[in-house]
């Protein structure tokens, strides 16, 4: 139906749609507004992100992010050592060399003692 609402004149008829009938890209589902299409995002700007020493680190990145701040170096030269860390701790053989180096130490090695007594 056509819009019963008067024109102007000049105004061509195909700008004359009402923007109530102009159509809208489905709704994707709440899940979308926290997730997005590719995983959990933070908001963008991020005024409330986490700041380096500001509180405990929850992940890789924020350990990274915490041993940065106490040296002194360039934006850019953090920012490419940060990257070049994080593609390093994503190395499978990096993980394995932490894990075999790690095995030896801890709570349930042969050099862990249980009531004054080596475990064995």
């Amino acid at each position: 139906m056509a819009d019963p609402r008067p024109q102007h004149r000049t105004v061509p008829a195909h700008m004359r749609q009402s923007l109530l009938n102009t159509p809208t890209e489905p709704f994707p589902g709440a899940a979308n507004a926290i997730y997005g299409k590719r995983g959990p995002q933070r908001a963008a700007p991020d005024y409330a992100a986490r700041k380096p020493l500001s509180s405990p680190p929850e992940s890789l990145a924020d350990h990274i992010d915490d041993t940065l701040s106490h040296v002194d170096l360039t934006a850019s030269q953090k920012r490419a050592l940060r990257s070049e860390l994080l593609r390093m701790c994503r190395d499978i053989s990096f993980i394995r060399c932490v894990g075999e180096q790690a095995h030896g130490s801890g709570p349930h090695s042969a050099t862990a003692f249980d009531e004054g007594r080596p475990l064995a």
